[in-house]
């Protein structure tokens, strides 16, 4: 399962990553927040940072227990990440995150932590 997901989640975010640059969708290279599809905060470091995550999400996706500690660690990063945004939208004003935003990443922070922690690895004993 938590091989899936790795993979879903890492095509997802890659995709999102990727249009993330396109201006024509609200996209930036620039440090300046622009809005995705009108939708979503974004700038540079935002768009890196979902590049980051879908990446490897790619390359784990092969290994069971990678993905595993994969999804948790991005689940936790993910749900700070929307904690943060409920209180602060644009933190040392270098990743914007609000709106629908911050559920997303609620959301996805939720699903990554909670696959990670219910996947069986190769590695771990069962009795």
């Amino acid at each position: 399962m938590a091989k899936t997901t790795a993979l879903i989640f890492g095509i997802i975010y890659t995709l999102v990553g990727i249009l993330g640059f396109v201006g024509g969708v609200g996209g930036t290279a620039a440090m300046q927040p622009t809005m995705l599809l009108n939708l979503f905060p974004i700038n540079l470091l935002h768009n890196i940072v979902h590049l980051v995550i879908g990446i490897a999400g790619l390359l784990v996706a092969g290994n069971e227990g990678n993905a595993a500690s994969y999804l948790k660690i991005f689940g936790w990063i993910l749900i700070l990440i929307g904690i943060v945004g409920i209180f602060w939208k644009n933190p040392f004003g270098i990743l914007p995150i609000g709106g629908i935003d911050v559920a997303l990443h609620l959301i996805t922070g939720v699903i990554f932590a909670y696959v990670g922690y219910r996947s069986t690895s190769p590695a771990q004993a069962t009795v």
